[in-house]
């Protein structure tokens, strides 16, 4: 996440269906560690991030939050869901608060 917030112009942003969703399509160029792992291939990894990590993070989730439709940061709680997608050459980050 910290690579989207450094080179944004690099990502494909694309809102939600929902107010609170964001999408992100971060090429595949990008070196990622443990790629296997945090982005599998032809299925979704869906986590709830800990309270530890969002208390942690605040300021990097409300960034990301910023992009959704919704107004006041009042979430309790942030999905992720990831993949990858060879055909496009995406890494799929999604983030849903709430």
């Amino acid at each position: 996440m910290t690579y989207v917030t450094r080179h944004p112009e690099e990502v494909h942003f694309q809102k939600g269906e929902y107010s609170n969703v964001i999408t992100m399509g971060i090429p595949d160029h990008v070196a990622i560690a443990n790629r296997e792992t945090y982005f599998p291939e032809g299925r979704l990894m869906v986590n709830r991030m800990s309270n530890h990590f969002v208390s942690m993070h605040g300021e990097l989730l409300d960034y990301f939050f910023d992009m959704t439709e919704k107004g006041k940061p009042d979430y309790r709680e942030v999905w992720i869901t990831t993949g990858y997608l060879p055909k496009k050459q995406l890494y799929l980050l999604e983030l849903s608060y709430e």
